[in-house]
């Protein structure tokens, strides 16, 4: 029987409304704006040098702005790639209320890992698939989508998660094709709607105004395809196992000797 799309995205779009959803929302707001505001801040810091000192190679110690925002940036990148991983978590839990700590802490940096090197690895066989005619790259999107919720949830390296994802998916991939159409489609009006702050970039007042818009919308259409994700897996996965423990009844029935 195949999943009813529009059922997932109203409860995707439930979940995401639930205070810990709108709680993610907000921290991904704010590690998004600080992370865009030391873009905007190093950018035009080394463009007033530039002017005042004609290179910045002339002078080294120029640099030091850069190399130490550098490193800022690194850590906001990790802090949002925790909390991208606990909000899988959270979503794939009946979780509504709250933020538990072990959601952002459990095997963190083994899910980190798997996640930074699973996503360079997927970016890639999409990308030939793409190449290749489209549709590869469209079927192995499909097909390998869950890798991102066997890492985080259930401790699989990415290669397993793969693996699993693939499976997971099996006799499901056009309906999620279709459910991931309409994610999509829901994410490009999130951000027409918030891009008209881009009418207002040009001065330093006018970036800052563009970035609070952008990333209030990367905010709202990141929490809600994590919680579409996850709510799309915990059907399947809930079918996947009734279908096991079916199968499992049936060999045991069939194993029975006859009265």
């Amino acid at each position: 029987m195949p999943i009813d799309s529009t059922q997932i995205l109203k409860q995707g779009y439930s979940r995401s409304i639930k205070q810990n959803g709108l709680m993610l929302m907000g921290i991904i707001f704010v590690i998004s704006v600080l992370n865009g505001l030391l873009g905007i801040s190093i950018t035009r810091s080394m463009a007033d040098q530039q002017l005042a000192s004609g290179a910045v190679q002339m002078n080294p110690t120029l640099l030091l702005p850069s190399v130490l925002g550098g490193i800022v940036a690194s850590v906001l990148s990790i802090a949002l790639l925790v909390v991208s991983i606990g909000a899988i978590r959270v979503f794939v839990s009946d979780e509504t209320e709250r933020l538990p700590r072990e959601y952002f802490t459990r095997n963190m940096v083994w899910a980190a890992i798997n996640f930074v090197i699973g996503g360079i690895i997927f970016a890639t066989i999409v990308s030939l698939g793409l190449v290749a005619l489209i549709v590869p790259g469209i079927f192995l999107l499909v097909t390998l989508v869950f890798w991102t919720v066997y890492v985080a949830v259930e401790d699989q390296n990415f290669i397993k998660a793969f693996r699993s994802s693939w499976g997971l998916t099996r006799g499901y991939r056009l309906n999620l094709f279709a459910l991931g159409v309409a994610v999509t489609l829901l994410v490009l009006l999130v951000n027409l709607v918030f891009g008209l702050g881009d009418l207002a970039s040009g001065s330093l007042m006018g970036d800052i105004v563009a970035l609070v818009f952008a990333q209030v919308a990367s905010a709202v259409t990141t929490v809600f395809s994590t919680a579409v994700l996850a709510t799309a897996y915990t059907e399947l996965k809930a079918r996947q196992d009734e279908e096991r423990e079916k199968m499992i009844s049936e060999d045991t029935t069939a194993g029975r000797p006859a009265a």
